[in-house]
């Protein structure tokens, strides 16, 4: 297998590709691999992202030694040094690290991850004094950061200082209102001042916050000290090649045993994206490391189907043997563990029911529905997986075609789910296709975007009801048929691209620092709707490219792709891929995954009431990649949200 950090993940019922450095050069080789450019800057940007990652596995030793190695390379690199400081920090060599940053922050008095690392050394040195300084410096550059001001309410209430350390508690949760040790530390404080009862008051908070897991507790542990205290990494500045490698897609349904049933005729219909069905999940419902496929419609018998990939892309019908009836017509489905028993369990919406499909671990699925206490809304349409509550198991969101009509069922912990759309304000006052999971705002909670008569999105406020952010609401954009996150400019903040039910079909918004977008415009000109929209890295160059289906100006359905050229926009790459060539009557769903296990990321279509088209991308894994396996600890096992 090739080796970087463009990664391909394929998660549940979906493919997530995260890009990095899109040079060979900084990929995680072993030290001394042929062709490694020893002695170069990029080499010391590879030894300290390296020790960074080794940070994360409390490997402070091996990473020390990194980080010691990058800085001898290239000496400018400040991020190392620093980095070096944190490492001994952890290794409780508190002099050695104490020497260093003091020397960084006499250099450049604005190196607040330096002043932060030396506050939390002094803090383990029982040095309150020196401690509080030197977080007072970093509160000065970073002023919107809760954990600074709550180590210093913290260093504040050992010098005895109650009363301004009250006020630093109670910056530090106007800042984050969940943040269990403010909570707790303005109960101490509040305390010693006399004030039962507000202690009182303040100490029922903090454990109202971990018992029901809205705020965690900060320990000694590496990373649960606050983002600051943080080893850096180095965000590479290359840009994709002008010269992209040859990638074609080509058609292997048939070869591949995604059989269909010769009656099932794709039907084209005049009214266009307001036409649902055929959906599809990539699964491992076998837990064999290959991608299933279950397809909602235009199986063999016409109905559902699943199919078991039996490895390279080969896969076989196994609808009936799993215990799916071949005949059921339905409209979407969500793959996900929803009880976290290492099984990847199933829900599927029909015209008229949700139905909730658990995975016996022998190769069978058991309709649970009536006993998980799910009921369908009026005319349900999406369905998604979500651990919007972050308790560490699986809620379901199920969509509507009537306003008003969508339901969030809450995962109970016990098999069973209550409905508790009412409380979170997730009805909607519109026909809804679908709903998205992302961090928009990059606040560590699980925010959504439905796919309605209008883009909405909900941030996810922890406690009580939800409320629709006002991001679109200037924008006149048709209505919403698919939406997608992906980080295509890499700066950190994850964009949204939409399809529409209307001209232009197809938008990309650049996430403006979780407060707002703008547009980012698409090399389209004709499309007058679209339906299906995936991100994916189809030539791994570490940036994320975009596909999409629709239909033209003059009723041709088709699928285009768009090469992310970085700084220089989007280009149309459609004809130099061979897509130009796919002849569609009435796509609607497309997802991306690595069916085959080769390194390039596959397409597949979907169609309504008509057969799936699965295209392979012959040529795409010839740069670099990793594949990934993640499992969840404390939060959903199948890692769904990642």
């Amino acid at each position: 297998m090739k080796r970087n950090f463009a990664l391909l993940l394929w998660l549940a019922s979906s493919v997530v590709v995260i890009p990095a450095m899109s040079q060979p050069q900084h990929a995680a080789h072993s030290p001394g691999a042929p062709g490694r450019k020893t002695g170069t800057p990029a080499e010391a940007v590879r030894l300290n992202n390296l020790g960074a990652a080794y940070m994360n596995q409390q490997q402070f030793a091996r990473a020390l030694n990194l980080f010691r190695r990058a800085s001898a390379l290239n000496p400018r690199l400040v991020i190392a040094k620093t980095n070096e400081g944190i490492a001994l920090a952890n290794l409780q060599k508190y002099g050695a690290a104490a020497a260093i940053l003091n020397t960084l922050v006499k250099k450049d008095p604005n190196n607040v991850h330096a002043w932060y690392a030396l506050g939390l050394v002094y803090k383990n040195q029982a040095n309150s004094e020196t401690s509080l300084a030197a977080f007072e410096a970093a509160a000065r550059l970073a002023p919107n950061d809760p954990d600074v001001f709550y180590f210093i309410g913290q260093a504040q209430s050992e010098l005895n200082q109650n009363e301004k350390a009250v006020a630093a508690f109670q910056h530090a949760l106007e800042l984050n209102p969940f943040h269990a040790s403010a909570e707790f530390g303005l109960a101490r404080a509040l305390q010693r001042l006399g004030e039962a009862d507000k202690a009182r008051e303040h100490l029922a908070r903090f454990q109202h916050l971990v018992q029901s897991k809205l705020g965690v507790p900060m320990s000694q542990i590496y990373g649960d000290q606050g983002s600051l205290s943080l080893a850096l990494t180095v965000t590479s500045a290359s840009q994709p090649s002008s010269t992209p490698i040859p990638v074609r897609f080509s058609d292997i349904t048939g070869d591949s045993g995604l059989t269909s049933s010769s009656s099932s005729t794709p039907r084209a219909e005049a009214t266009g994206a307001n036409q649902i069905g055929s959906g599809a999940c990539f699964l491992d419902f076998d837990n064999d490391g290959h991608p299933d496929l279950f397809l909602a419609d235009g199986g063999a018998q016409g109905g559902v189907a699943l199919f078991r990939n039996t490895g390279r892309g080969k896969f076989e019908d196994v609808t009936q043997k799993a215990g799916f009836d071949p005949t059921l017509h339905a409209i979407a489905c969500a793959a996900g563990d929803y009880d976290n028993d290492g099984h990847t369990d199933l829900a599927v919406t029909t015209s008229d029911r949700v139905m909730l499909f658990h995975n016996q671990g022998d190769g069978t699925f058991k309709d649970v529905t009536e006993t998980a206490g799910i009921h369908a809304p009026s005319k349900p349409l999406g369905v998604t997986f979500v651990d919007y509550d972050h308790d560490g198991d699986l809620d379901l969101f199920v969509t509507s075609g009537e306003a008003g009509k969508n339901v969030v069922w809450r995962n109970n912990g016990n098999n069973t789910f209550t409905d508790v759309t009412s409380a979170l304000g997730f009805a909607g006052d519109a026909p809804t296709l679908g709903v998205t999971a992302t961090d928009f705002n990059n606040d560590r909670a699980i925010d959504v975007i439905f796919a309605a008569g209008k883009p909405e999105l909900f941030l996810n406020p922890r406690e009580g009801k939800w409320s629709a952010s006002p991001l679109w609401d200037s924008a006149k954009l048709p209505p919403v048929t698919a939406a997608v996150t992906l980080d295509f400019d890499k700066d950190g903040w994850m964009d949204v691209a939409l399809t529409h039910d209307g001209a232009p079909g197809i938008t990309l918004w650049r996430n403006v620092k979780g407060k707002s977008v703008e547009q980012v415009q698409l090399p389209m000109k004709n499309w007058r709707r679209a339906w299906g929209l995936a991100a994916l890295d189809y030539d791994n160059d570490g940036w994320i490219d975009l596909a999409a289906v629709g239909e033209t100006e003059d009723g041709r359905r088709e699928i285009r792709l768009f090469r992310n050229l970085g700084k220089n926009g989007f280009k149309d790459v459609t004809a130099e891929v061979g897509l130009d060539a796919v002849k569609l009557v009435s796509p609607r769903t497309l997802l991306a995954a690595d069916v085959d296990g080769d390194g390039g990321t596959d397409l597949l279509l979907t169609q309504s009431h008509g057969p799936a088209i699965l295209l392979h991308n012959n040529g795409g894994n010839r740069n670099n990649f990793l594949r990934v396996s993640l499992k969840g600890l404390a939060d959903n096992k199948s890692a769904v949200g990642t």
